[in-house]
């Protein structure tokens, strides 16, 4: 006898735990939720903790108010994507809103300046709470910034002013001094002076600063677990040494470009005690010596990550010392190592039983081999990166045999493998069949799609851009999880395109761009059956109609971000249409 339940007499904390298991990265999930009725719509209102807004918001609504009262509960809030006027406007709604009195992260990345007065507003109605504040990427990012920085937000625990763009002509440093464009030691003095909360900082790519700023970092905010100065050319061991001796909660370290790394110019040499918990370390583009490594390993760090991307010096011996005495790693990154051999990795997979995951880009001498390698002994890794390598070069039956499937890889990055074929593909994901993102960009791939997807059922997102020989994603009926698909510069035709259609009932971004055989017709049947579908790129699909635009967009109301074959089927007054009554943003890129 079959039991009837009543899901409505389930009780809200029951609910709240159903929903938050889905987690607050997919919001198409929350919106699809919110679609089923009113109860499920308080309560993803109520759960929804992140928000990105964007331009569309404002052209449309011409404020955020609404939102911000729907969502009473958010603490995370990402500005970075809005033009300058839209971000101080946004600003002053949340610190006017009571959102501002919760709010615990904000993002004004990718900006010319910070708009300071505005953050003073926030910070005076929001009682100094926001403890996560990202300001990467802005083009002129001075020591007053970062005066104002620490008098508005005491409470800081994390900061990013990474990357500032510099974009400075001749006649701006003849109008303002170095500190009034940039940011030097003084200002990060005045700013640590004030932030005792710090606990994660990013100082990459600020060129004028030196080992003093470390320095007084160092001394000032003792709590750091996590301190980034890549591409920081002043800054030296002598720097990362203050760090490792007054922050005892040290947990990670990222740095590059550093010359001589011996062994009797490591900081952990007399640091010992100062890296009982400094769990991860990066080092790019290194001069990084065996005796190096060696201080490393005598320091006794606990070391869980090690990444050491395009550094060189070291040698097979130093690296398998390393693995071999940090057998606890979960994540390995030797990408760019010209001396990697199959032999290598073969060697040291026994000692990766517990890496989560691995990245081997660029490592030219690396075979299906060294791949094979690590899906056999390495039980728990979930991500393999193996770009731009020799995979595919070794006949298949030399790439080894697999003692049993690896249940837990999720995903594979293989783009850039330009001799990768049909068949080593299929015997690579024959042995992952829970395999979620698979990237196989570049390749020379061509009719064996179908059948990895029957292989892997599991997968979600599939990139196959620039394999032009790959016309569909095979002839089944049966029905694909795909929710992300890349066939950009590939060879689908329509038929392939209407398999798509067929198959892909949870599809939500598809890029196709540069398919030259696809026509108006099949894209039509796509938008016809693929119901929840958000995005679409036909940029540089030249058999589709002109009108397709208007008919597209009128008939697919999920569809979000549509970029036309040409940019030019479409004026700036049809666009602001689609915009304001469809909801869809017509752009070129």
């Amino acid at each position: 006898m079959e039991h009837e339940y009543n899901y409505d007499e389930l009780p809200e904390d029951l609910w709240e735990q159903i929903v938050n298991s889905l987690g607050d990265d997919h919001p198409s999930e929350f919106e699809s939720l919110s679609l089923v009725n009113k109860r499920l719509l308080s309560l993803t209102n109520r759960l929804r903790r992140h928000l990105t807004v964007v331009n569309q918001t404002y052209i449309i609504h011409g404020t955020i108010r609404p939102l911000l009262y729907r969502f009473p509960n958010l603490k995370t809030l990402d500005l970075s994507n809005l033009l300058f006027s839209y971000r101080d406007t946004a600003i002053k709604e949340i610190a006017r809103s009571s959102i501002g009195l919760n709010l615990q992260s904000l993002d004004i990345s990718s900006h010319d300046v910070l708009p300071n007065d505005r953050l003073e507003e926030l910070a005076s109605r929001n009682c100094c709470k926001l403890k996560v504040l990202k300001c990467a990427n802005v083009t002129r990012l001075t020591d007053t910034d970062l005066n104002d920085i620490g008098n508005y937000f005491s409470n800081l625990e994390e900061l990013d002013i990474s990357y500032p763009r510099h974009k400075f002509t001749v006649d701006a440093f003849r109008a303002y001094t170095v500190a009034e464009l940039m940011i030097t030691d003084d200002g990060l003095k005045n700013m640590a002076l004030r932030l005792k909360n710090l606990v994660k900082i990013d100082l990459s790519m600020n060129i004028l600063l030196t080992d003093n700023s470390l320095l007084d970092l160092s001394m000032n905010c003792v709590r750091l677990q996590e301190v980034k100065f890549l591409n920081c050319m002043m800054i030296t061991m002598k720097g990362l040494r203050y760090v490792l001796k007054n922050c005892t909660d040290i947990r990670t370290i990222y740095m590059s470009v550093i010359r001589s790394l011996h062994g009797t110019d490591s900081p952990f040499v007399y640091s010992a005690t100062s890296c009982r918990r400094l769990s991860s370390l990066y080092f790019k583009d290194s001069d990084v010596s065996d005796e190096f490594l060696r201080s490393i390993m005598e320091a006794r760090i606990p070391l869980m990550k090690l990444c050491l991307p395009g550094c060189y010096r070291y040698t097979i011996s130093g690296i398998t010392s390393v693995l071999s005495a940090y057998q606890s790693l979960t994540y390995l990154d030797c990408s760019r190592n010209n001396c990697l051999s199959d032999e290598t990795v073969i060697a040291s997979s026994p000692y990766l039983r517990n890496v989560v995951k691995i990245k081997l880009n660029f490592c030219c001498r690396l075979t299906g081999k060294a791949l094979f390698a690590l899906i056999n002994n390495c039980s728990f890794l979930e991500e393999i990166k193996m770009e731009h390598t020799d995979l595919g070069t070794e006949a298949v039956a030399f790439m080894g045999v697999v003692k049993r499937n690896n249940f837990s890889i999720k995903t594979l990055k293989l783009a850039g493998n330009s001799y990768l074929t049909d068949d080593c593909l299929l015997r690579i994901t024959s042995v992952c069949p829970n395999l979620k993102f698979l990237d196989v960009s570049s390749s020379r791939i061509a009719g064996c799609v179908g059948e990895i997807l029957s292989l892997c059922p599991e997968i979600m997102h599939l990139n196959i851009q620039d394999c032009n020989s790959v016309m569909n994603i095979g002839l089944s009926k049966e029905p694909l999880k795909l929710q992300t698909l890349c066939m950009a510069r590939s060879g689908v035709n329509d038929d392939g395109l209407v398999m798509i259609a067929m198959r892909c009932n949870d599809i939500l971004k598809i890029d196709l761009e540069g398919c030259r055989h696809v026509t108006t017709n099949a894209v039509k049947y796509l938008l016809k059956n693929c119901k929840k579908l958000r995005e679409l790129n036909l940029m540089g699909c030249p058999n589709l109609h002109v009108f397709i635009v208007e008919w597209m967009v009128r008939t697919r109301p999920s569809l979000k971000k549509l970029i036309p074959p040409s940019f030019a089927v479409t004026n700036q007054s049809q666009r602001m249409e689609y915009l304001r009554e469809h909801g869809c943003y017509v752009c070129d890129h």
